[in-house]
């Protein structure tokens, strides 16, 4: 199943990248083919009332449906209820705990509500879930750049990129992370490595590093 990604810098800017993968883990979690279009469409079109009415008419009718209720957090995730999603995502990983979609939005939740330290004990549970995750790594080099552990920030995104070699917020985070922290001599080589992969990256990369001289 397609990983969670998640990056950028402001609380909701955070949130958009996670939409090309987490599409692909949302319309998975539909009961048939239907249902999986109806969530990937509404996905596309970043309706989250109406994914979150989809959702909700869903847990009404099966209450303990951890794949709903993964679809309820992420919803409110995208509105910024933050709160509410880590309550959703809590009990989707209690009634389906080798979720690592689940896992690892849960630890999003928390560190978009401004609780590193709490991300990054949730996803350091996330990693013994599923090691091979290079979104879990990703978000872990979040929690632990938003809770000022450089260096840790730096080992996790080296090993999302190991993981997931094409993986272009991946590579983005670890220049990002070396641009503050050192050493800065690997920027070009991140830098061409996303030109090909996302110019869009590329250039805010090289813009950040031209600010930084």
């Amino acid at each position: 199943m397609a990983a969670v990604m998640l990056a950028a810098c402001a609380p909701l800017a955070l949130v958009v990248p996670v939409t090309p993968l987490l599409s692909i883990a949302l319309a998975s979690r539909g009961d048939d083919e239907s249902t999986s279009r109806q969530i990937a469409e509404l996905e596309r079109r970043r309706d989250w009332p109406g994914l979150a009415a989809l959702a909700g008419e869903r847990l009404r009718k099966e209450h303990g449906d951890p794949n709903w209720r993964l679809i309820l957090g992420y919803t409110q995730m995208r509105r910024g209820d933050f709160s509410g999603a880590e309550a959703s995502l809590a009990q989707a990983v209690e009634r389906r705990p080798e979720d690592i979609d689940a896992w690892n939005l849960l630890g999003e939740s928390r560190r978009l509500a401004g609780r590193p330290g709490e991300a990054i004990a949730t996803l350091e549970h996330a990693i013994t879930v599923s090691p091979g995750s290079a979104a879990t790594r990703f978000l872990l080099g979040e929690a632990c750049r938003d809770a000022g552990r450089a260096q840790q920030a730096i080992s996790s995104y080296r090993e999302s990129v190991r993981l997931e070699p094409d993986f272009a917020q991946g590579w983005f985070g670890l220049g990002v992370a070396l641009l503050r922290a050192g050493p800065k001599q690997e920027l070009p080589g991140i830098i061409e490595r996303l030109q090909a992969l996302d110019p869009a990256l590329a250039s805010k990369l090289a813009g950040l590093q031209s600010g930084n001289r």
